[in-house]
């Protein structure tokens, strides 16, 4: 599993933003589209890999409750006393917020692909209807 810092900087390294489109000969466009295709292949695989890691974190957590209950039944403690309902109530939340916590950076690294590929798709329009006029 790749943090959501890795991710991030796997994006920067792409080189996206500030990348400008040229569109000033057919050759630069054509250029400038198979750019933005490589780009648009790697962006799919690393969205892929968050979500993957999205689906993992939501099962390690899933399993940690399920322990809190398992928990909840077994006697512990110097006298054998259970967990009281309020405590494994409290944890079970504190696990919840914990886990809605990681997965929230992993989906702002997921809004920013989505944006990047909406961008890509605009940029892909844009350079076909340059080439088109060129063209005739």
């Amino acid at each position: 599993m790749i943090g959501p810092k890795k991710y991030r900087k796997q994006l920067l390294d792409l080189g996206i933003e500030g990348m400008e489109i040229d569109v000033s000969t057919i050759d630069n466009a054509m250029d400038t589209l198979n750019k933005l295709n490589e780009i648009e292949k790697i962006l799919k695989k690393i969205r892929y890999n968050v979500r993957t890691d999205i689906r993992r974190i939501r099962l390690d957590y899933m399993a940690k409750l399920q322990e809190v209950d398992k928990s909840a039944n077994k006697k512990s403690g110097l006298f054998g006393r259970k967990k009281s309902v309020s405590k494994i109530v409290q944890e079970k939340k504190m696990l919840t917020k914990e886990r809605n916590l990681t997965i929230a950076t992993y989906d702002v690294v997921e809004n920013t692909i989505d944006d990047y590929l909406d961008q890509i798709e605009n940029s892909r329009y844009y350079i076909k209807n340059s080439i088109q006029r060129r063209v005739g």
